[in-house]
């Protein structure tokens, strides 16, 4: 379980998201994940999901360090999903996207299921912008 690739490009369609503040708190869950998270609230999400915070946490912090929304597609728990983690006052909105779930019912789904997960890490993601030029105090001639 690790984390596969992160870009700081969010994207706009969500299905399901939580609100986590400075200290990985709940604070809020969105219908889409209120069944699994929603009796959560008020406590740090690292309680429910002990070693996620591997998985996750960079993804938190790397949002939370440069101010910008950061995107990560992360294999965790046997599902593949995208993570999209957005800094504002007063923590982080992280929504969740599935990609894909691992399949064991039969060698037939968890081959196909494995098959679709490597298709989506294989996919190109959003290229990942080098940073700024710093500003020259020197005036170009």
């Amino acid at each position: 379980m690790s984390a596969i690739a992160r870009t700081p490009h969010a994207r706009t369609r969500t299905y399901a998201y939580v609100v986590i503040d400075d200290h990985d708190r709940i604070v809020h869950v969105s219908s889409g994940l209120h069944a699994e998270l929603g009796h959560r609230t008020g406590h740090v999400l690292w309680e429910h999901l002990p070693s996620a915070r591997d998985i996750y946490g960079p993804c938190f912090t790397e949002a939370r360090m440069s101010g910008r929304p950061v995107e990560a597609v992360v294999f965790y728990s046997g599902r593949l999903k995208r993570l999209t983690a957005i800094p504002g006052a007063d923590g982080l909105a992280v929504h969740v996207e599935p990609l894909v779930d691992v399949d064991v019912r039969t060698l037939g789904t968890l081959t196909r299921s494995l098959e679709a997960i490597a298709d989506a890490l294989a996919a190109p993601g959003p290229a990942r912008l080098d940073r700024p030029a710093r500003a020259s105090l020197q005036a170009l001639l």
